[in-house]
């Protein structure tokens, strides 16, 4: 069965676009809706349907010229996401790290040399300075685009400090976590049970910032258009 105009105008602009499946399909859906609202007027003219159709996709536009601008707004929304996902991570890994921290040094004598301390203090306020910048970057990606002109850079610088996010705190997190009394002379962790959640958190939560800034990067770029 042969698509109509408007089925394969659809089809190209779907498999055109870059991002969160549930924004893409709205944006895709709201299209159609409109064509297939112009083609019905077109009918009511007079036209046959398969000329209704070809009049509405043609006076709609062609799908490279609608796609970077149906982009944008899937980018940003991708960003948003991601920027959610970063704050949200740093914060839970904050939570548990500290807890399992208070748990682990009961009854230490041990003192951190001046190394481990400005190492410590660099990553925790690294982490509120994130956690901060993360939750700017969502605003400025949802209701501030009311107020400032942000676009697929945006998105993409946004996708960018998501992977350098995990850069960083992976290395400040494995030095602090090699220096620390919790773990023995063969490397292993001898903490409580909460160190071993902080431990799975330490894993899992990477993998999300890394595929959604990842995806961030991705909608920030446009495909060539499906034709």
């Amino acid at each position: 069965m042969v698509a109509g105009p408007i089925d394969a105008y659809v089809a190209a602009l779907r498999r055109t676009l870059r991002g969160p499946r549930a924004a893409k399909a709205d944006l895709v859906t709201e299209a159609r809706d409109s064509l297939v609202d112009a083609a019905a007027r077109y009918e009511e003219d007079g036209l046959d349907r398969a000329a209704a159709e070809r009049q509405a996709v043609d006076e709609f536009g062609a799908v490279h010229e609608l796609a970077p601008d149906y982009q944008r707004e899937l980018a940003l929304a991708q960003a948003r996401r991601t920027a959610l996902i970063v704050a949200g991570a740093v914060a839970a890994q904050n939570i548990i790290s500290e807890l399992a921290w208070r748990g682990a040094s009961t009854g230490w004598s041990w003192e951190p040399d001046r190394f481990y301390a400005v190492l410590a203090n660099t990553v925790d306020y690294a982490s509120y300075a994130v956690f901060a910048g993360a939750l700017l970057a969502a605003l400025a990606c949802g209701i501030g685009t009311r107020f400032v002109t942000v676009g697929r850079q945006f998105a993409r610088v946004t996708g960018i400090a998501a992977l350098a996010t995990v850069a960083f705190f992976a290395v400040g997190g494995t030095l602090l976590s090699a220096l620390s009394p919790t773990w023995d002379a063969a490397g292993a962790a001898t903490g409580s049970p909460l160190q071993l959640v902080s431990n799975s958190l330490a894993l899992t939560l990477p993998g999300c910032m890394i595929f959604s800034g990842l995806r961030s990067i991705r909608a920030a770029t446009t495909a060539p258009a499906s034709t």
